[in-house]
């Protein structure tokens, strides 16, 4: 999962295809010389949650909160709240990559991980065990949020404003402009990644322990260290004789 929780490599989001009724939740520490609210002030704690509603449609809520420390003292209890929404246009084929776009809630009034973006990925399998995936993409420099000079007391369908991201107080660069990356990945249980996030290369890799737990960690512009955990599950699984049904019909 990349930093604010969705399928993807260390800040990189791809157009992965997951199960319906997939869920997903875990955490990622930023470091605060790329800290996306606080630069080189506090690091980050970014807690996440990632649910697969239909086959096509992924729901994100994350919070960010930066890490208190002497120098720089954290006040705020809650940090930044965001929710997310990806839908999958094209799903991948043999000779065609799969499609999705991601689009941050323009309800909020204060997120440092906003993400609007348009990606693509695309799987090339080397042999039986080792596979390479490729991902590009391209982030708006514009967004639509909720002016928070004005909200108060206001209706949460009011004070919407077009904002150039580079105008906004939360002026990091986040997935603006074009980025990619590419994972080497051995029988879907570990793999290497490299990545560029629109601004810097990062390099990190992933182990997946009991089939649902996965343990990350990479170096942000190859100089600050970052990791993350995330955990999945269905919340819902067919019964044997659906399964049966769904495999005698196919």
């Amino acid at each position: 999962m990349n930093l604010s929780g969705k399928p993807g490599l260390l800040y990189v989001p791809t157009a992965d295809s997951t199960p319906e009724g997939h869920l997903t939740f875990g955490a990622v520490y930023n470091p605060k010389g790329y800290a996306l609210s606080r630069l080189d002030r506090n690091a980050e704690a970014i807690m996440f949650a990632n649910l697969t509603i239909l086959p096509r449609l992924d729901i994100n809520i994350s919070v960010l909160k930066a890490i208190n420390n002497a120098e720089h003292p954290v006040i705020k209890d809650l940090g930044d709240r965001q929710l997310d929404i990806k839908y999958l246009l094209l799903k991948e084929k043999e000779k065609r990559p799969s499609l999705a776009i991601i689009l941050s809630s323009p309800f909020t009034v204060d997120a440092a991980m906003l993400t609007h973006v348009l990606v693509a990925t695309k799987n090339f399998a080397l042999d039986a065990r080792w596979k390479i995936q490729a991902t590009a993409g391209v982030g708006s420099p514009y967004f639509v949020y909720r002016n928070a000079s004005v909200t108060n007391n206001a209706s949460v369908f009011s004070s919407f404003k077009w904002q150039r991201k580079s105008e906004y107080f939360h002026n990091n660069g986040y997935l603006v402009g074009v980025f990619g990356g590419a994972k080497l990945d051995f029988q879907d249980k570990a793999g290497l990644m490299v990545e560029f996030d629109s601004r810097r290369l990062n390099a990190g890799g992933y182990v997946k322990l009991f089939e649902r737990w996965v343990v990350q960690g990479g170096l942000i512009n190859l100089d600050q260290f970052t990791f993350g955990t995330a955990y999945s599950f269905a919340l819902a699984k067919p019964s044997r004789r659906l399964k049966k049904i769904y495999e005698e019909n196919r």
